[in-house]
């Protein structure tokens, strides 16, 4: 096999989430990982390997399921995830994100969903809404513009039931959510490059 583009970044998980002391649970954590190349989800193409932070040995290797991304059950800390990408002609390409801080918050449900993408000019905004918004038959939504451009064209989400995902330009965000007649706004959300933000939306 011809490998190709060995690449290597730093992962820094829950910038705007909840304090650690809150966040930090000795319960297991279900990582779920997708990949992105840009706004392509390349996902399936993918093989992941999970190591502990800062060493080689005993990798732990994730269940694909189609269409949801990689699920792995692991302790509460600090990865290095070995990304292996299958491309034409029996070519693949290997990128390493290393550090990856994997945290169990109380109102995450014990899910930590994790977006690689390999393009460094993206990232990727994972919206959690109230908890109360999950407990109704309605759906809920959210839309993400330019920080200062609410009202004008914005960007759509890649879906989700317990969370919205967007894949967007590294750069700052307002969100605009909506359950019913009830509207919740959040101003000046960073996206920062390769790096997976998680929001918690709140009541007032």
């Amino acid at each position: 096999m011809t490998m190709w583009r060995a690449t290597r970044f730093a992962v820094v998980v829950g910038l705007l989430a909840p304090s650690a002391a809150a966040a930090q649970s000795s319960a297991p954590v279900e990582l779920v990982v997708r990949v992105f190349d840009a706004l392509e989800e390349v996902t399936a193409d993918c093989q992941i390997a999970l190591y502990t932070a800062d060493t080689r040995e005993a990798p732990l290797v994730p269940d694909l399921r189609p269409g949801t991304g990689h699920y792995i059950s692991v302790e509460p800390g600090l990865y290095d995830l070995q990304i292996t990408r299958h491309g034409p002609t029996d070519t693949a390409a290997i990128a390493w994100a290393d550090h990856l801080s994997v945290l169990r918050y109380p109102d995450d449900g014990g899910t930590h969903v994790e977006v690689i993408n390999l393009q460094p000019a993206f990232g990727a905004l994972v919206v959690r809404p109230p908890a109360v918004w999950l407990d109704t038959d309605r759906e809920w939504s959210v839309s993400a513009f330019l920080h200062g451009g609410v009202g004008r064209a914005g960007f759509e989400s890649r879906g989700g039931t317990h969370h919205q995902l967007f894949i967007l330009p590294t750069g700052h965000y307002d969100l605009v959510a909506s359950l019913g007649s009830t509207e919740l706004t959040a101003t000046d959300v960073e996206v920062p490059a390769q790096r997976t933000r998680l929001k918690l939306l709140e009541l007032p």
